[in-house]
């Protein structure tokens, strides 16, 4: 215990402050890497193929929710082609 004695405690504070420090920049560091590794498992677990972020796309760029049962949208393209789309009735 002699090897201590010879620190003030304006040592000790200082050492103290160094720790607490240390400890909150490995704190802030941890939630950085969990934040960044959670966002990114999020993306991939809800990951789409291209397939259906098209037709998702499709839908918003028609409004394709708002599409009453029995009513047919035709669109037509610069090229000329047609797309038609119909909703069928519900059946009850």
């Amino acid at each position: 215990m002699d090897s201590f004695a010879k620190y003030t405690i304006i040592d000790w504070i200082a050492f103290l402050q160094v720790l607490l420090i240390w400890f909150y920049m490995a704190y802030r560091s941890g939630q950085w890497i969990v934040s960044v590794a959670c966002s990114k498992g999020w993306r991939w677990w809800n990951r789409k193929n291209k397939k259906a972020l098209a037709l998702d796309s499709f839908y918003e760029a028609f409004n394709l929710n708002s599409l009453q049962p029995g009513s047919v949208i035709v669109v037509t393209t610069q090229s000329g082609m047609t797309i038609q789309i119909h909703k069928p009735k519900e059946e009850k």
